[in-house]
C-alpha cells in the first residue's frame, strides 16, 4: 500500500510545474483577459519564477497589465514586492492617465494583502493627501475618487492588522480620533475585524476607546462603535460581551 502511494507526490509536482509554465506563457503573452484569470493560480503556486515577469509588467506603461501585476504580487504575499509597489503608486499618482486610479487602488490592496507592517509609513501620509484632496474636491465634484482611495487605504491597514501588524493596529486606533467621521467609522470596523481570530487579545485602551465612541455625536461613528463591540462579542471577546449583558454594570474588567 505504501509503495503504491509513492508516485502521487511526483504526479502532483508535475501538475504544479505544468500550471506554472502555463501561467508564465500567459504572462508573456500579455493577453489582459487571460492575465486576470490566472491571479488565483499565481496566489496558490507562489513560484519565484513569477517575480521577474511581474516586475516587468509593473514597470511597463499599460495600466491594465500593471494592475494585473499589482494584484498578482498581492496574491503572492512576498514582502520583496513592497518597495516596487510603493514606487509604482507614486508614479501613478504623479502621472495622471486613463486607468491610473484603478492602478492605485490595485496597489493599495496588494500592499495590504502582502501584510508588511512597514507599509504604515507609506499609508498614513498617502491617506493624509487623500483627505486634503477630498476636502478640496468636494466643491468641484472631484472628491469622490480621493474618498475611495482613503477607504481602500484603511481597509488595507485592517488587512495588515489582521495578520498581526502592531503598527497598523496602532494607526487604526489613532484614526478613530480623526476629524472625518467616515474615517473614524471605518477605522472602528477594521479594528473589530483585526481581532476576529484573537478576540480576547484586544487591549483595554482600545476597547475603552471603542466604548467611548458609542456616544459619539455623529450617528455613523456611534453605530460603527456599537457594531464593532457586537462583532467582538460575537467572536468571543468576554469584555465586549459584558456591554450587551442584561446588567447595569458596564465595567470591562474581567
Amino acid at each position: 500500500m505504501a509503495e503504491a502511494d509513492k508516485p502521487a507526490p511526483r504526479k502532483k509536482k508535475g501538475f504544479s510545474e505544468e500550471m506554472i509554465r502555463s501561467c508564465l506563457q500567459i504572462i508573456d503573452s500579455g493577453d489582459v483577459e487571460e492575465l486576470f484569470e490566472i491571479i488565483p493560480r499565481i496566489g496558490v503556486l507562489r513560484d519565484s519564477r513569477f517575480h521577474e515577469p511581474l516586475m516587468k509588467l509593473l514597470a511597463g506603461r499599460d495600466a491594465k497589465r500593471r494592475e494585473f501585476a499589482a494584484y498578482s504580487m498581492g496574491a503572492m504575499a512576498d514582502h520583496k514586492f513592497l518597495e516596487p509597489l510603493k514606487k509604482a503608486f507614486q508614479e501613478a499618482l504623479s502621472h495622471k492617465s486613463f486607468g491610473s486610479s484603478e492602478l492605485q487602488i490595485a496597489i493599495i490592496e496588494a500592499i495590504g494583502a502582502i501584510g508588511d507592517d512597514a507599509a504604515v509609513s507609506f499609508f498614513l501620509p498617502t491617506l493624509k493627501t487623500c483627505c486634503v484632496q477630498k476636502t478640496a474636491g468636494s466643491r468641484k465634484g472631484k472628491g469622490k475618487s480621493a474618498a475611495t482611495m482613503g477607504k481602500w487605504i484603511i481597509e488595507s491597514l485592517g488587512a495588515i492588522a489582521q495578520q498581526g501588524g502592531r503598527e497598523s493596529l496602532k494607526a487604526l486606533v489613532e484614526l478613530t480620533r480623526h476629524s472625518d467621521p467616515d474615517i473614524q467609522a471605518q477605522a472602528l470596523s477594521e479594528i473589530s475585524v483585526a481581532y476576529w481570530h484573537r478576540p480576547n487579545d484586544v487591549d483595554d485602551p482600545t476597547l475603552d476607546r471603542i466604548y467611548e465612541l458609542t456616544t459619539h455625536p455623529d450617528a455613523s461613528v456611534a453605530e460603527s462603535a456599537l457594531a464593532a463591540l457586537q462583532n467582538l462579542a460575537d467572536v468571543g471577546c468576554r469584555r465586549a460581551e459584558t456591554y450587551f449583558a442584561p446588567s447595569k454594570d458596564t465595567d470591562f474588567e474581567e
